[in-house]
């Protein structure tokens, strides 16, 4: 589909990129409002570890695109950068922002659990108005679906072009075979992950608990869809299952185990809701 928008003295801006900034935007407004009110975290701390946190999101992101692709890459390695050339894979961000994370808020002397806590609602939000903009771009679309809800695409989206050097559509259909609106699915799912994880923050029974919560679902999520994401040529396996199955079920096993060791050392208890702020 690849759909643009027109900006009154802009110009014509390309959907997903416009959806993914927005995205970037929410998360970081949303997330450092909920750290400096709720967390009670020094601002221009949390500010400073928000930059880096994006530049690991990024760099993990794409680096989970491109590693098992890098013949794709080989006469131009600064091709890598420009998103042009393939998006962000969520998994690797998602690792990017648990690795750069840590290490940037220990740097700056952030409390990482609680900094945690106070962005899981906004990366899921992040993700779901993310996951939108790949459905207004055509990609990440599913298998062929024969139930009620499956999506017919336009002529020129992705998966009416493939369906057709598949031959199992007629050249000048009107319209692609249904499909299951995977990215649709992902984002229904990444706001009830948002939702859920914002009602956690005053519950908690210790700091980490939400981040790992939300860790958890997503994985989890992931995995249970990643089996109706359609077959295609850039498609990397490793044995039985696609390289993104294997990483969604490893960190969905990791953060199922951290939060069950973490609650039964926490023993029920809830952490308390008066937090002093740590030094900037």
């Amino acid at each position: 589909m690849q759909s643009t928008i027109t900006i009154a003295g802009i110009g014509s801006l390309h959907a997903h990129s416009l959806m993914v900034g927005l995205a970037v935007v929410l998360a970081a407004s949303l997330g450092i409002r909920s750290a400096v009110r709720n967390a009670e975290l020094p601002l221009r701390s949390v500010l400073a570890a928000v930059v880096l946190i994006a530049l690991a999101v990024f760099v993990g992101g794409r680096l989970h695109f491109a590693l098992p692709r890098l013949h794709l890459f080989a006469y131009d390695p600064l091709h890598v950068l420009r998103l042009t050339s393939g998006g962000l894979h969520a998994p690797g961000a998602i690792c990017g922002a648990v690795v750069g994370g840590w290490v940037s808020l220990r740097a700056l002397g952030l409390p990482v659990a609680r900094f945690a806590d106070a962005f899981a609602p906004s990366v899921g939000v992040g993700i779901a108005v993310a996951r939108l903009g790949c459905f207004l771009n055509g990609c990440c679309f599913g298998l062929v679906c024969e139930l009620p809800w499956g999506l017919e695409m336009p002529v020129g989206s992705l998966p009416y072009r493939e369906q057709i050097e598949k031959g199992i559509l007629p050249r000048g259909a009107a319209r692609s075979l249904p499909v299951h609106a995977l990215p649709l699915y992902f984002s229904g799912v990444a706001w009830a992950i948002a939702a859920f994880t914002s009602r956690l923050q005053s519950r908690k029974s210790y700091d980490g608990q939400v981040a790992l919560w939300m860790l958890f679902l997503f994985s989890a999520s992931s995995a249970a869809l990643e089996p109706l994401r359609h077959e295609h040529a850039m498609r990397i396996y490793l044995g039985p299952w696609p390289q993104l199955q294997w990483v969604t079920l490893a960190m969905s096993l990791l953060s199922c185990g951290a939060l069950l060791a973490r609650s039964r050392a926490s023993g029920g208890r809830r952490s308390s809701p008066q937090i002093s702020s740590p030094p900037s």
